[in-house]
């Protein structure tokens, strides 16, 4: 996110907005931007320090809010080297109506974030056009794990090159990685649980404890932010560990009430993802791109946004299952859940495809040239049994002439099928990126 911010800083002239999931570290790193990219650097907190929420609540124009701006600070704001940063924005969203002149004015830079629960209902994700840069920060991916555990890009680009030339992975590697990536699942990608877990020595003895926090840290949220719709939103959040546990994975909607329609609900499924809470996975019809004119929106898979929170809602057989590699337990909506986290964090938007004839699998992924790449994940023995998989690959008209397995073993290809470990995740943009048919198998058997 910082090389984001930093092209934001030399390439655009429109204020900063950043948004995300509580304690997802995005006030962290505005600051640290802020401090060392400045001379002069202004935060003011709305949510912590209501005196200057009150201050600036009166703001009527552009040089009304920096003068008000300039008697909250005792820094001195120095014409285009100041950054002045207003975080929890959800908290005094009227802000938004002075974005346009406080750009057009142009003499200070502007970064504001906030917790996405309950903007959307508050009127932030409104920002003017044109003037604003919107980004969303998410929890660590299993990448950004590594690289905070110290695992350097050249290892993670080694895995990428087998993925990418189709050959298996080094047998110590393949196993560090494995080991690397089930630590990962159970940890999460929350900043504060992951800084815990160096700390520790990289130990999960605290880990379960700060995502319970952060869990109870939510749920409050959801009673502060999502007004009258609180109780429902919080019934859904509360759901989706148990919808995970169920097969299919499918959300139903009958767990909320009975003769529940999707009409009645959808705004508060919406509050969740625009929360960064959930990532929802639409039902595709038709593997065929483009996957949105298929799209059934009253049917979806509902994850959340991080796997170590989704993992400390389970029982904690489940994270010792996962830590130790146990295949008997089924933990396939847990590991669809990391690979949905994946996908999302790459910009790679989020679909699974079911019918009558074919049965249900659980990603399709869209390259650019309009290719479809369907994705089974398996967390059990049979890794090779994928019957729905094989049948969506021999309809017709469909176009589709590969398909992606992820499960614990190593890379392989039988067919048209690419076998890669779970951990290779991360390098599932490579299918989106190439032209069908670019990739050749080529087995390297480690010395």
């Amino acid at each position: 996110m910082t090389d984001t911010i930093a092209r934001w800083k030399q390439h655009s002239h429109k204020a900063l907005l950043l948004t995300g999931a509580r304690q997802v570290g995005k006030s962290f790193v505005i600051r640290a931007f802020g401090r060392e990219h400045y001379s002069s650097y202004v935060e003011i907190n709305l949510l912590l320090d209501k005196d200057a929420a009150r201050t600036l609540a009166g703001s009527t124009s552009a040089i009304d809010f920096i003068n008000r701006v300039a008697l909250l600070t005792a820094e001195p704001l120095v014409e285009h080297d100041t950054l002045i940063f207003v975080d929890e924005i959800q908290e005094l969203p009227e802000i938004v109506t002075l974005i346009k002149a406080l750009v057009e004015d142009g003499r200070y830079s502007y970064a504001f974030s906030g917790s996405m629960l309950g903007t959307e209902f508050k009127g932030v994700s409104s920002f003017p056009v044109g003037f604003v840069e919107h980004f969303i920060m998410r929890p660590l991916d299993f990448e950004e794990f590594c690289w905070a555990i110290g695992i350097g890009q050249d290892v993670l680009d080694r895995v990428r090159e087998c993925v990418r030339c189709g050959r298996t992975v080094d047998g110590y590697l393949h196993e560090a990685f494995s080991k690397n990536f089930r630590s990962y699942v159970v940890a999460g990608g929350m900043p504060e649980v992951v800084q815990n877990y160096l700390d520790s020595g990289f130990a999960l003895v605290e880990t379960r404890g700060l995502q319970a926090q952060l869990v109870r840290q939510y749920a409050t949220d959801i009673g502060k932010y999502a007004g009258s719709r609180a109780l429902e939103v919080r019934r859904i959040y509360d759901q989706i560990p148990v919808q995970l546990e169920e097969d299919p994975h499918r959300f139903m909607l009958s767990s909320l009430r009975h003769g529940a329609r999707y009409g009645q609900y959808n705004h508060d499924f919406l509050w969740l993802v625009n929360a960064g809470v959930g990532l929802m996975v639409q039902q595709a019809t038709e593997a065929k791109s483009p996957l949105k004119r298929s799209e059934d929106a009253s049917k979806f898979k509902l994850y959340q946004s991080d796997t170590g929170m989704l993992v400390s809602r389970c029982p904690q057989s489940t994270a010792r299952a996962i830590y130790l590699d146990m295949k008997a337990p089924n933990l396939g909506g847990i590991y669809e859940n990391v690979v949905a986290q994946e996908l999302a964090a790459r910009g790679i938007p989020l679909w699974y495809y079911q019918s009558g004839a074919v049965g249900e699998v659980d990603f399709l992924m869209e390259g650019r040239s309009g290719h479809v790449m369907p994705i089974e994940v398996k967390s059990g023995k049979k890794v090779r049994s994928h019957a729905a998989l094989d049948r969506l690959l021999a309809v017709s008209g469909t176009s589709i002439r590969e398909a992606v397995v992820l499960s614990r073993n190593n890379v392989s290809k039988e067919g048209p099928i690419w076998y890669l470990p779970w951990y290779a995740a991360y390098c599932l943009d490579e299918f989106t990126e190439r032209e069908e048919g670019a990739f050749t198998f080529a087995p390297v058997v480690p010395e």
